[in-house]
């Protein structure tokens, strides 16, 4: 098991305070690697370095921005070194960054904010979705759905799940497991992508054969 480093010991032990259960550190490097090596076709080149043992020692550093700036989505597995069932430390830990939790309307602290993505738990604080925004890359099949006109994203991926279900303000694919949110596309087709979710099977409950 990888020792934390001081900073991030005080920080998880902040945590605790605020009323969050005690979890073991277990690196997720380990897994995002083994993951890497059995689907090397979702990953891009870099990703290994990423993932390696040595580079866990190196994470976890107080920055503005964590050091990952492009995930590829691997359907209902995760997104780049974010890994679905992921334990808050484990997620911090692959990110190499100190996120901030914040509330939302589920439950309070139940979703880390990690500057270029939300990362939400369910109980007893496991990843179950994640949401990136502007500013990273979130790749599908090699193409970038992030900040990219609307209509260009829809007709990629249709082209891949013809079955994907539009919601107003994007779309939802259960085949692969994510969602892109588009709320002036409406309007103007070029409008681009804001926010792409990746979530685990049952995320949308209500969704046919999600769960």
């Amino acid at each position: 098991m990888t020792k934390l480093p001081e900073h991030i010991r005080e920080e998880l032990k902040r945590k605790d305070k605020l009323g969050e259960p005690a979890k073991s550190a277990k690196p997720a490097c380990v897994q995002a690697t083994a993951f890497m090596q059995r689907n090397t076709t979702c990953w891009e080149p870099g990703v290994t370095e990423r993932g390696s043992a040595a580079a866990c020692s190196k994470r976890l550093h107080p920055t503005d921005f964590p050091a990952c700036k492009r995930f590829v989505i691997a359907p209902y597995v995760g997104a780049g070194v974010i890994l679905l069932g992921m334990s808050r430390e484990e997620a911090a830990d692959a990110m190499q960054f100190i996120p901030r939790p914040f509330r939302t309307f589920q439950q309070p602290l139940d979703s880390d904010d990690f500057s270029c993505c939300f990362v939400s738990y369910q109980p007893p604080g496991v990843c179950e979705a994640v949401e990136f925004h502007p500013n990273v890359e979130v790749l599908f099949y090699g193409k970038n759905l992030l900040g990219q006109p609307y209509q260009e994203v829809e007709a990629f991926v249709r082209e891949h799940d013809p079955d994907w279900q539009a919601t107003g303000d994007g779309f939802t694919s259960f085949r692969y497991g994510f969602g892109v949110y588009a709320p002036y596309a409406f309007e103007d087709v070029c409008q681009p992508v804001e926010s792409v979710i990746v979530f685990e099977k049952g995320y949308y409950a209500q969704a046919p054969g999600s769960g």
